[in-house]
């Protein structure tokens, strides 16, 4: 039995070889993002009895804290499955929320999940300032010569202002 010969193997190898990277490439792959608090761990926190050491002990530190305080404390997780180069699918998401009173007492408990969350909308306005709009010729034209004061004092640019810092 005769073999073939050396390129018609060689091209046969590349295109196994191709094949191979290429569906390794299709593989789904699953990331787990934050933190997902063992179910046994969180049935043991007690609302009312166990303060934020316990909590600490069971279940680690959390993802975040309340935006104006460390009253509520937020243990957020995120498993994805990505394919290649195309969007992540979420599969499981949630958010244990923990609210504490003022002498950081545990006072609540709540689960939120992929049900609960709501997609927030971006806006997309610039917040005005003031002064002068001067495009980059302008910019690097005013300065020249602003910061060698002459015999009359320090030179003024094209919004007006001194060489000095401050505007002085």
């Amino acid at each position: 039995m005769a073999h073939p010969p050396a390129p018609t193997r060689l091209a046969l190898l590349a295109a196994i070889l191709s094949l191979g990277i290429l569906g390794a490439g299709c593989q789904s792959k699953i990331v787990q993002h934050g933190n997902v608090p063992d179910e046994e761990q969180v049935v043991q926190i007690q609302p009312g009895q166990d303060d934020k050491n316990r909590v600490e002990q069971l279940l680690g530190s959390p993802s975040t804290t309340g935006t104006f305080g460390d009253d509520v404390w937020y243990y957020v997780s995120k498993r994805t499955s990505q394919t290649a180069f195309f969007e992540p699918d979420v599969i499981d998401q949630g958010v244990l929320a923990i609210s504490f009173d003022p002498q950081g007492i545990v006072q609540d408990m709540k689960v939120y999940d992929q049900a609960d969350g709501r997609l927030v909308a971006m806006v997309d306005r610039v917040t005005p300032t003031h002064g002068n709009e001067l495009t980059i010729i302008q910019q690097m034209l005013g300065n020249l010569g602003r910061f060698s004061p002459g015999e009359d004092g320090p030179k003024t640019g094209p919004t007006g202002t001194t060489g000095a810092p401050g505007g002085v």
